[in-house]
């Protein structure tokens, strides 16, 4: 139905237009069972602002009382919408109205009305109905609705799956041998999908939680054990739109039982709510991380302690959770249960927390393994040492196993952790760290840019953790893996020539994956394996294995990893990182292979930074060969990589001095920097600051020169 009225329609008419302005509110009306919800809700929005408008009240009002004093039985669903949508706004806007009755019961008729719009707009009804006449609706309405609940509560199978007639033996083998070719009914089977054949029973929920919301404390009385044993049961529903609403109604219930009568079942409803805060559906965690600030929040100060040790771990682990909605909310939660109690509590949990987070990291969630890890990695940084310690070596399998997940992002969350761990405790960590090693430096050539910038920070710690051998070993690996960009093939071609490709698809093989290099004597000759009995309690993989099976790692991504590297070893060793530039010079000048592109991206980005570790004195020696490089990314048109070679020139500029740069470039140069929209201005003390023209020329504009006065 198209919309056709204006608020001016309908409230601003002049008192001879009395019939003209019935028909605009019945035009309004009409449209509240429109198909299109964007009509429904201008046409409620100019009904409530006649209702607010004196010159048309009485009219907007007196068709309203007309419209829901009719049955609500039209076979067109509209209608039937139409009513309840102008029921909803009669109730908001007279709270004396005397034919409640009437909706109360029109409303339990349409319970289980077929159209799913209709069912969905009775709650808001019955919201508006239990808050204005308390005890009486509840009285009148929940029997109807335990009963629509109690109706649909099993699932529906369809007409054309069941059978009547028994089967003979050699129909049944029959069946069995062409099962695979039987025509799939849609909504059926394995075609049905998880949330469908239940009708009427989301929204029937939904009515019932509408009924406690509006009721408030009238509700009290009856919410008995029948009552409470059917809202567990919804906890457990196979459907999670049933499960959502179940822990969305707990939290409106806790805050009706607020104070000393939440201890009857409150203990019963935190051993629910561990299984909603382990959801796989985030919409179901959310409702139920809902329900646990409402608990906590709304229960005795004596009662929270009782019930903290069994919603710490799930509360704990959730402010990870990668759903921003779940973990903003926990942490939220975490704050106002706890105060700045959190790590006391933590540290007085820690068993049960453990434990949850191991449960976690072997879920088949990858989301859930990688926020075990961080969990992990937090309880490490945040707890004192007598809480830690007996814990330790639990946490490192853990994490081990998670090190040689499937999933990139749990092996970076792994990474990080590992290396968390051993700067946190780093004799404890010595045993591990010939299995741990060979596993960071794997991250660094990772397919995964993110995952090469995390391992270069890991082994920046594992740095500051061991000092010297570490140190020994890193820039070992520096040595290795920064040129290695020179070994990659001018054209990167992994496609099967076999086998065409639509355009713009690259089909990249799977290889096994090679074995590690053995470094077991380089890391007992850097002294940072110390115990070699104490690696046999420690397993070979702690029960878990390498999938063996992964993209083929490229040259340049070694090279592209270093260069993270060799960024946290100038903040953490500058005088090691010196010697590595004139070689990192060179790899910026490489661009024999399509990904040259992308590298040099890398480089310029973290150039930056470790020119700012080393200092002005240090790193002038070694600009010159980056300028050339520089000012060929600048121009090479890849956005990208321009957009980070003109920041690296505005940071470099702005450390040496506008004057002292531009003396360094040529005639082109200068004109490429002052043309990019890249390089942006003079920046600290040398804003506004006008750069003096410079003598200095190309070899190409020397070699002309001489021409230029010649006539042709």
């Amino acid at each position: 139905m198209a919309v056709t009225g204006t608020d001016d329609d309908v409230c601003d008419q002049p008192g001879s237009a009395a019939e003209a302005s019935t028909q605009a509110v019945t035009s309004l009306v009409d449209q509240l069972g429109s198909t299109q919800h964007l009509d429904r809700e201008r046409a409620r929005l100019r009904l409530r602002a006649s209702l607010e408008h004196a010159g048309t009240y009485e009219t907007t009002l007196n068709e309203l009382r007309k419209r829901v004093s009719e049955q609500p039985t039209s076979e067109d669903w509209h209608r039937r919408l139409a009513w309840l949508n102008t029921a909803e706004i009669l109730l908001e806007s007279q709270r004396d109205f005397t034919e409640w009755q009437h909706i109360v019961t029109s409303s339990v008729d349409l319970l289980e009305d077929g159209e799913v719009r209709v069912r969905e707009s009775i709650s808001s009804c019955v919201r508006l109905l239990a808050a204005q006449h308390g005890a009486q609706v509840v009285q009148s309405m929940q029997p109807a609705i335990c009963q629509s609940i109690e109706n649909n509560w099993e699932r529906t199978v369809h007409p054309a799956l069941v059978s009547t007639e028994e089967s003979t033996p050699a129909e049944l083998v029959s069946e069995v041998l062409n099962g695979s070719y039987q025509r799939r009914i849609p909504g059926t089977g394995d075609m049905r999908h998880g949330s469908e054949g239940w009708h009427s029973l989301e929204t029937s929920c939904k009515v019932l939680q509408g009924l406690i919301q509006g009721s408030g404390p009238a509700y009290k009385p009856f919410f008995d054990e029948a009552m409470q044993q059917r809202l567990w049961l919804c906890l457990y529903h196979p459907n999670r739109f049933i499960r959502e609403t179940g822990y969305e109604t707990c939290g409106d219930l806790c805050i009706i039982f607020a104070g000393s009568p939440l201890q009857a079942w409150g203990k019963d409803l935190a051993v629910k709510l561990q299984d909603g805060l382990s959801e796989n559906w985030s919409q179901v965690r959310l409702a139920a991380c809902h329900a646990v600030r409402a608990l906590l929040v709304n229960c005795d100060d004596s009662f929270r302690e009782e019930l903290l040790p069994l919603l710490l771990p799930q509360l704990c682990f959730n402010r990870w959770h990668e759903s921003d909605g779940v973990r903003l909310y926990s942490q939220g939660t975490w704050q106002q249960a706890l105060k700045q109690q959190g790590p006391a509590w933590l540290a007085r949990c820690t068993p049960q927390v453990l434990q949850y987070y191991e449960s976690q990291a072997r879920s088949n969630n990858n989301r859930g393994r990688e926020a075990a890890c961080h969990c992990m990695a937090e309880l490490v940084r945040k707890l004192e040492s007598p809480a830690i310690l007996r814990y330790l070596s639990r946490i490192m399998k853990a994490l081990l196993s998670a090190f040689r997940d499937d999933s990139w992002p749990v092996r970076d969350g792994a990474c990080l952790a590992t290396a968390s761990c051993a700067l946190a405790y780093p004799e404890e960590c010595r045993p591990w760290l010939e299995v741990l090693f060979p596993l960071w430096k794997r991250q660094l050539d990772d397919n995964v840019w993110s995952v090469r910038v995390h391992a270069a920070m890991a082994l920046a710690d594992v740095v500051r953790a061991y000092q010297q051998p570490a140190l020994d070993v890193v820039v070992l690996c520096l040595r290795e893996m920064l040129p290695k960009a020179q070994e990659q093939p001018e054209t990167t071609n992994m496609q099967d020539p076999d086998r065409p490709t639509p355009p713009g698809v690259v089909v990249v093989p799977i290889t096994p994956q090679q074995p590690h290099t053995d470094t077991t004597a380089l890391f007992q000759s850097s002294g940072l394996i110390r115990n070699k009995a104490a690696l046999t309690a420690i397993g070979d993989s702690c029960g878990c294995m390498e999938y063996g099976y992964t993209r083929p790692r490229q040259p340049w991504e070694a090279s592209d990893g270093a260069v993270y590297l060799l960024r946290q070893l100038a903040e953490v060793e500058p005088q090691q990182a010196v010697p590595f530039l004139s070689m990192l010079a060179h790899i910026a000048r490489l661009n024999h292979f399509p990904q040259a592109r992308n590298l040099q991206e890398t480089i310029w980005k973290q150039l930056g930074a470790i020119m700012s570790a080393l200092g002005k004195r240090a790193f002038k020696p070694y600009l010159e060969p980056f300028i050339e490089p520089l000012f060929d990314s600048l121009t090479c048109g890849q956005q990208t990589t321009a957009a980070a070679a003109g920041e690296f020139i505005g940071q470099v500029r702005d450390l040496l001095g506008p004057n002292i740069w531009a003396g360094r470039l040529s005639f082109e140069q200068q004109a490429a920097q002052t043309q990019s929209p890249h390089v942006p201005p003079p920046a600290g003390q040398y804003a506004g600051i006008a750069v003096r023209p410079t003598t200095y020329r190309s070899s190409s504009s020397s070699a002309l020169a001489g021409f230029q006065d010649v006539a042709i």
